[in-house]
């Protein structure tokens, strides 16, 4: 006799891209409009960009939450993670990837209250301060 599993659906996740944008050996961090947890810029892929290059995506994120002035040069993705958006109901799969700030003024949206340039010796990574447990041991082990 067989044993026949019966498949599971799959998870529904958004899609979103950050940058770990860094200047002098600084990084920058934003704080949530709440003022209570780090985020970088960046964020989801629209219904209608199925067709749009990935990179443009995420320029169009970064310049909403940042100013169209900024400019950096992409590298590559760093580290993933997910997070659960509460009050969407929503998963979301984010890739975050590295990012040379190159000039323009930081310019928030009112997604997000503050933001920070910190050296990695001052970087405080506790656990109180990111999304989930995932999130917090992505950056933390990015930054050891």
């Amino acid at each position: 006799m067989k044993n026949i599993t019966k498949k599971r659906e799959y998870a529904n996740y958004n899609v979103a891209m950050k940058i770990l944008l860094s200047y002098k050996e600084k990084y920058l961090f934003l704080v949530d409009s709440s003022g209570r947890k780090y985020d970088l810029p960046g964020g989801r892929i629209d219904n209608v960009e199925h067709n749009v290059p990935l990179e443009k995506i995420l320029e169009r994120e970064v310049k909403e939450e940042l100013g169209k002035n900024l400019k950096y040069k992409l590298g590559n993705p760093i580290f993933q993670f997910r997070r659960y958006i509460t009050k969407k109901d929503t998963y979301v799969f984010i890739t975050v990837y590295t990012a040379e700030y190159l000039s323009g003024d930081v310019r928030l949206s009112e997604e997000h209250c503050e933001f920070k340039w910190v050296a990695k010796k001052k970087l405080d990574i506790k656990n109180n301060l990111f999304w989930s447990r995932e999130e917090y041991d992505a950056f933390k082990k990015y930054f050891r």
